[in-house]
């Protein structure tokens, strides 16, 4: 375990154990004393156990660009209180609580006083086997007194007590907790947003129309039957562009069909598959985001 203290020196020792164990992150201290710590658990598990007092914990589209394929957090209140914000929504939990995060927006949370989490990858390809992409409510709890957080919990931290699970136990955990929590956090669409039900239907219609190369605002606007204002509203209330979307979208999709190709393919296929105009802007484009040309991405999965 890795633990901090106290001044300076302590807080960029901490959000430095935090970026090696779970990616790109930002953090800036508030009002109170800081501490903090963080520890790998789970075994084969993406899954570490974090300690914070009077930090806030944030992902701003740098630190996405900067993260492999974006995949989920989800989050288990252990102890204390915490705030969790993420595309308009905004929630206060407390033990027991459960909150899923897409690492491929930006969310934050807040800790003013003594908190633990801990905090678990979903990988982005479970979720799109077990749940609908387009419909899924991030940001938004799943209460402590609710069955299916109970049950979640309850295994979570008993995965979290085991350092020897392996590969196969892992993933059996992983869809057992996606299918466990499907109900809580499919969304209904709210007919008091506007502005929310125009994002889901142009962020379906971006992920159905991938391949077009000429995906603009105007398209999408006059697909769903908005006006491009509207749109470009719906997004910013998400903190991103149309087009920061479109583009994380595409290099997301080429990712996950490299993978699972084992990288056997053409990249020049994958390119215009996914209507990147070039392939010199596509390689420029994924190496932004993933830290690696697609060549040596195709490499790799071809090797594992």
């Amino acid at each position: 375990m890795s633990s901090c203290t106290g001044g300076t020196d302590d807080f960029d020792k901490w959000i430095h154990n935090i970026n090696d164990i779970c990616g790109p992150f930002l953090a800036r201290p508030v009002r109170g004393k800081f501490s903090g710590s963080v520890e790998k658990v789970g075994g084969s598990l993406d899954m570490s156990r974090v300690n914070i007092q009077g930090a806030d914990l944030y992902r701003t589209p740098k630190e996405i660009q900067k993260s492999g394929i974006p995949d989920f957090f989800c989050v288990f209140q252990i102890l204390g209180c915490s705030l969790v914000e993420q595309v308009g929504n905004r929630s206060s939990l407390t033990p027991g609580d459960v909150v899923l995060v897409d690492s491929a927006l930006p969310f934050r949370f807040s800790y003013q006083d003594p908190s633990q989490q801990i905090s678990l990858i979903l990988p982005r390809q479970i979720v799109e086997r077990i749940l609908n992409l387009s419909k899924v409510e991030l940001g938004v709890k799943i209460p402590a007194d609710s069955h299916i957080a109970r049950f979640a919990s309850k295994l979570v931290i008993e995965a979290s007590l085991h350092e020897n699970l392996d590969v196969e136990e892992g993933a059996a955990i992983l869809d057992s907790l996606a299918t466990l929590i499907k109900p809580s956090i499919l969304k209904s669409i709210r007919s008091s947003d506007p502005y929310d039900k125009v994002f889901r239907a142009a962020s379906e219609f971006v992920k159905d129309n991938i391949g077009e190369p000429g995906l603009n605002a105007p398209m999408v606007a006059n697909s769903i039957g908005t006006s491009v204002r509207s749109l470009y509203r719906a997004f910013s209330g998400n903190s991103i562009t149309l087009s920061e979307y479109v583009k994380i979208q595409r290099l997301e999709m080429c990712a996950d069909y490299i993978k699972a190709n084992n990288g056997r393919l053409n990249l020049t296929e994958v390119v215009y598959r996914y209507g990147f105009g070039s392939p010199s802007y596509f390689s420029t484009a994924f190496k932004g985001r993933f830290g690696m040309t697609p060549s040596n991405f195709k490499k790799r999965c071809a090797e594992n």
